[in-house]
């Protein structure tokens, strides 16, 4: 009987196992190989490996886990083991023949309790060239244990074998006893309670932590980056093996001695110059001027600075980083930061993680990782130096960025970026490699008082993504300017030097039908000649009323034909109207009226007496002023101005103002824009209203809002006829009513509203031939359930706020289109350009999340008597001719690979959980695509312990639905466990929400908007007990119940809202396959959360194939 010793696993060795088992697609397998200049003995070599290894106990071990909270590494004997030699140099491409027996070396799966977990080997390419090969599992090793010291003792031993002299002796023995031993120590000791109590405090507040986001290639940037960007980088597609992805990039040791030089000139190590550029970087990808990133960290004390078993850590470091500092100041800032938790980094990371209340997740806690290897030495095996090829690096649940030598004196700097495959593509990486290059080039060359946010790292790549020149406008471009279909950048097409206006419009079209029924109501239909004449007569007596260019004329009537009429009149004369809904409250028409110095206003005798009483200006009624009476009560007669008295319309200039529209602002506010007649013209001439314009288009948007001016200009200077909607607010009945009276073509409906019908009545849109949506974004369920509904029906959504005229970016939808994506707002309008921006106005890669900024002829002059205001959100535009402006809309959003833009929430609506990012419009949208829902928003709620939660409100795709409490389950639709298991399958874990309120519409502020101060407030409760329904269940009640510490568990409670952590879920784990014989995984666990979650997954769950477990045993004890 061989006797083998077993030992408590480390806590490095317990977290790596829980990573494992958290992602079981991917290899925790590390390989690197040394490629050896020169003839290598092939049978040295061999005897090289069996002599250390037998040396390294610690790289002896196999892992068993004993079903409790317990994972326990076995001591065992080298007994018949054996290296690999490959001799492939007679192969016709010898390195490629060598990828792929690397990808099967690394990518055979070790069986932990019984596989020896290292496999080493030669690969000879040549006869005087030769990879030693060192592959193993993370369990074992690390970088610094496996590439400093094994491969240093290896070159060692193989030296002597191959001079014919006595192998030196190992100065300290490589056992695991020692390090168990010191372990335990230091879990006893009043450090380590020093060390977890430090970690709490400084991860006390909620900072967000670095996770770079994506990036949209189009396909020639896929491809150009699919070439090999180093010779380092010809060893990367190993990765895929083990479910990684790698690219690795090279600089030039005469550049890398530079960034050494500049880093002694500022008085700081390498190590920190690269942390510090690593900052500046995630700070312009993430926008964030604090957050969380991870370092690595040797760890290296005691009997484990010289043995090479598993000993680095990754631990969080906090960045603050201000737009305003120096690269000096960040980096010192740096070191500070390195200095304050560089006395702690010996509690592992799982450690901090409990100790931060951070639970399991498929990604890191503490983002991505950053790891300055400085250990490589460049060895001899014999007289044949070597150079040191890293080829994975094992399995990183987040991206990791890793810079090292291959241990020449002469060797380049490389750049290695490793990542799941699930989270990047290897072209991702290639760019963001480019990317953080191009930056640490700029932090660098930067004068020494330049501010990091003024920082443009132009040059990395162009459009196509190769190397671009350096020409920073062609870099630039491919960022900023309107992507074509196909994803391509290109210049948006130029607006005419003198746009026509709506004025200019409307008299083109009576001359090409004047008998055409230009608006129809319930009791009376207008010809274009009737409404020519009938709205000059009215200018003529508003001009003599003193109304001319820049007067703003208030008019509060109801919708209606006479309403046209009144607007028309008023912009013929040459002024601009102000409408009122003369059923608003006083506080209403202050709220649209404010700043807007109004000169006169048109008003409806019987519904006058709130506007009269709010604006105090002059007051006339239409009838007056087609009258050409003075029964009003107007301070000038009509002969106080006698030009213009034939009716003609003034000849109004492009930028004069037009009218002063209202709606929601993206800043949240409601908010009045000066709109001139150059940005109405372009709104209403957009080629996606064209065809829907032609026809009977419903009017029913209330006067003061920003939809009106669609609904009202496009039919009238695109050849159709306004159909006046019925007064009273538009829903599904009343639709059927105004399609039945006026045969309607198109139907503009709100984007709160759109969702709605879809769900409920799409039949209501039957014979519609167009839907006109948007303002706000629109869920591309609702669209595509509209679609599905009414199958001819063409749907244009259009996405901008007021300041740009309501529209920036659109997208017409025929019936042949293919489905929209989620989140998807369009490509932008005719004679736009869309900006996505970083900090300091840096524009960002396709699929980086950036600020929306529009410029181009949409732009309205801004806040009417708000000159501070518009100063700060309409803004010089860096990218266009002299004296451009463009528009700050503080709207998230970033392009996709064909070119469409995709919204991400308001530039405050981000929201932090447990320290992820959360966009709840990503929530929204994977919500909304259930079949029992019909709308949905999500909002961050602070529960009675003061930790923030996600919470849906959820409107049920049918009307009437039996709704339960607020937080309860509907009872005609999914349950809340339901609901959250759809939403795992969509979204990462800290995306699901915990909580969903029902309710039967969401309240709709008066901009439009949902008021999300009226949403009822949540039970963040547990809700009432729910008893076990079978033995089963009963069994995994126990389990919950014990490994909480409870009393008792409803089988509707969150295993994580009642404590559960990742040692808490490892223990559940355990005891499920130790009472039910059932292999359950703990990623499972985390998606499922509730003891009927299981259950109802109980059916794909495979029945545990592992052996009788064996309980644990004392230290040192036979197995």
């Amino acid at each position: 009987m061989i006797c083998m010793r077993s030992f408590d696993a480390t806590a490095a060795q317990k977290g790596l196992w829980l990573a494992e088992n958290m992602a079981p697609e991917t290899l925790n397998h590390a390989l690197f190989m040394w490629d050896v200049d020169g003839e290598l003995d092939a049978a040295a070599m061999a005897s090289a490996f069996r002599h250390v290894l037998d040396e390294a106990e610690v790289l002896r071990v196999t892992f068993v886990d004993d079903g409790g909270d317990g994972l326990r590494q076995v001591a065992r004997e080298l007994g018949d083991w054996q290296s690999f030699f490959l001799d492939l140099s007679t192969e016709p491409d010898p390195p490629d023949a060598a990828r792929a027996a690397l990808a099967d070396v690394v990518g055979r799966p070790f069986d932990l309790e019984r596989d020896l977990l290292v496999r080493l080997g030669v690969i000879r390419l040549a006869p005087a060239r030769s990879l030693v090969v060192i592959a193993y599992h993370h369990l074992v090793s690390d970088g610094y244990g496996a590439g400093g010291l094994f491969s240093r003792r290896l070159a060692e031993v193989y030296t002597a074998l191959v001079r014919g002299t006595r192998v030196p002796g190992l100065p300290r023995r490589w056992d695991v006893e020692t390090l168990a031993a010191e372990e335990a120590a230091y879990r006893a000791s009043p450090a380590f309670r020093e060390d977890t109590d430090f970690w709490r405090e400084y991860l006390a507040a909620p900072v967000p932590v670095a996770r770079v986001p994506r990036v949209a290639l189009s396909e020639p940037m896929r491809h150009a980056l699919s070439e090999p960007m180093s010779e380092a980088d010809r060893w990367s597609p190993v990765a895929e093996s083990i479910g990684m992805v790698s690219r690795t990039l090279s600089v030039a040791r005469a550049e890398a001695d530079e960034w050494a030089a500049t880093a002694r000139s500022l008085g700081v190590w390498m190590s920190s110059l690269l942390a510090a550029a690593a900052a500046v970087y995630f700070r312009h990808r993430l926008d964030q001027p604090e957050f969380h990133f991870s370092l690595a960290v040797g760890n290296r004390t005691g009997a484990m600075g010289t043995t090479p078993a598993l000993a680095v850590n990754v631990v969080p470091l906090r960045a603050r980083v201000s737009l305003d500092a120096t690269f000096a100041q960040v980096a010192d800032a740096m070191v500070d930061e390195t200095y304050e938790i560089s006395g702690h980094t010996a509690c592992h990371y799982s450690e901090i993680q409990r100790a931060g209340g951070r639970g399991p997740t498929d990604r890191g806690s503490f983002g991505a990782v950053l790891n300055v290897v400085e250990f490589v030495e460049q060895p001899r095996f014999g007289d044949s130096p070597a150079r040191y090829v890293g080829v994975t690096t094992g399995a990183f649940g987040e991206l990791s960025i890793g810079i090292y030598s291959d241990g020449s004196a002469d060797g380049d700097l490389l750049l290695r970026l490793d990542a799941p495959a699930s989270l990047y593509s290897a072209g991702e990486l290639g760019f963001m490699g480019a990317e953080l290059l191009g930056y640490l080039r700029a932090v660098l060359a930067a004068d020494a008082e330049q501010p990091i946010g003024t920082l443009n790292p132009v040059g990395v790549l162009d459009p196509v993504g190769e190397p671009a020149s350096g020409s920073p406008p062609a870099s630039v471009a491919g960022h900023r300017q309107q992507p074509t279909a196909s994803g391509t950048p290109a210049t948006a097409p130029a607006a005419p030097r003198r746009a026509p206006t709506v004025v200019d419009l409307f008299a083109r079209q009576v001359e090409r039908t004047p008998d055409a029924v230009a608006v129809v109501s319930a009791d009376r239909s207008v010809t274009y000649r009737e409404l020519d004449e009938s709205s000059s007569r009215v200018a003529a007596a508003l001009r003599r009323r003193r109304v001319e260019p820049e007067t703003t004329v208030a008019v509060a009537m109801p919708r209606s034909a006479d309403l046209v009429v009144a607007l028309l009149a008023v912009v013929k004369a040459g002024g601009a109207y102000l409408a009122i809904d003369p059923t608003a409250s006083a506080a209403r028409i202050r709220s649209v009226a404010g700043g807007v110095p109004v000169g006169l206003l048109i008003a409806d005798a019987g519904t006058a007496d709130a506007p009269r009483a709010v604006l105090d200006v002059p007051a006339v009624s239409l009838d007056d002023l087609r009258g050409g009476g003075a029964g009003d009560d107007s301070r000038g007669g009509r002969d106080d101005l006698e030009r213009g008295g034939d009716g003609t319309p003034v000849r109004s200039w492009p930028d004069a103002l037009v009218t002063v529209l209202h709606g929601s602002g993206t800043d949240g506010t409601s908010t009045g824009v000066a709109v001139t007649h150059r940005n109405l013209a372009a709104l209403v001439q957009d080629g996606r209203w064209r065809e829907g314009a032609r026809g009977a288009v419903l009017w029913q948007a209330p006067p003061d809002v920003d939809a009106f001016a669609l609904q009202l200009w496009a039919p009238l200077v695109g050849g159709g006829r306004v159909v006046v909607a019925p007064p009273g607010e538009l829903d599904a009945d009343a639709l059927v009513t105004a399609r039945a009276a006026a045969q309607v073509h198109t139907v503009p409906l709100a984007a709160d509203l759109l969702p709605t019908i879809a769900a409920r009545r799409p039949a209501c849109l039957a014979d519609v031939r167009e839907v006109w949506t948007g303002g706000d974004r629109v869920p591309a369920a609702a669209v595509e359930r509209a679609r599905a509904g009414c199958p001819e029906l063409t749907i244009v959504t259009g996405f901008g706020p007021p300041e740009t005229t309501g529209l920036a970016a659109g997208r017409r939808l025929t019936p042949d289109d293919p489905p929209v994506a989620a989140g998807d707002v369009g490509h932008p309008v005719d004679h736009v350009t869309l900006y996505v921006l970083g900090p300091g106005l840096v524009p960002v890669p396709p699929g980086v999340t950036g600020e929306l900024y529009v410029a181009g002829p949409g732009v309205t002059r801004g806040y009417p008597g708000q000159s501070g205001r518009t100063a700060t959100r309409f803004v010089p535009c860096p990218f266009g001719p002299r004296g451009a402006r463009m528009y700050r809309t503080a709207d998230r959003v970033r392009w996709a690979a064909g070119g469409g833009l995709e919204y991400m929430g308001p530039a405050n609506g981000q929201i932090w959980i447990r320290g992820d990012t959360v966009e709840p419009a990503e929530v929204e949208e994977a919500l909304a695509a259930h079949p029992d829902l019909a709308q949905a928003v999500v909002v961050a709620r602070r529960d009675g312990a003061g930790e923030q939660r996600l919470v849906a409100y959820l409107v049920p795709a049918q009307s009437g639905a039996a709704l339960g409490p607020d937080s309860s389950v509907a009872v005609a639709g999914p349950s809340s466990d339901d609901l959250r298991r759809f939403a795992a399958q969509r979204l990462t874990a800290s995306a699901v929400p915990s909580v969903f309120v029902w309710v039967d519409r969401l309240p709709v502020a008066a901009n439009g908007r949902v008021d999300q101060t009226s949403l009822p407030e949540p039970d963040f409760g547990h809700g009432t007990y729910r008893a076990p329904r079978n033995d089963t269940e009963r069994t995994l009640a126990r389990a919950f119940a014990e490994v909480l510490e409870l009393e008792r568990v409803s089988i509707d409670a969150d295993f994580f809202d009642l404590g559960g952590n990742s040692l808490r879920a490892v223990r559940l784990v355990g005891l499920i396959r130790a009472e039910l014989n059932l292999e359950v995984s703990i990623r499972t666990l985390f998606a499922t959360r509730t003891i009927v979650g299981l259950s109802d997954k109980w059916e794909g769950l495979a029945r545990s194939s592992r052996p009788a477990l064996r309980r644990r045993t004392r230290a040192g004890a036979l197995l």
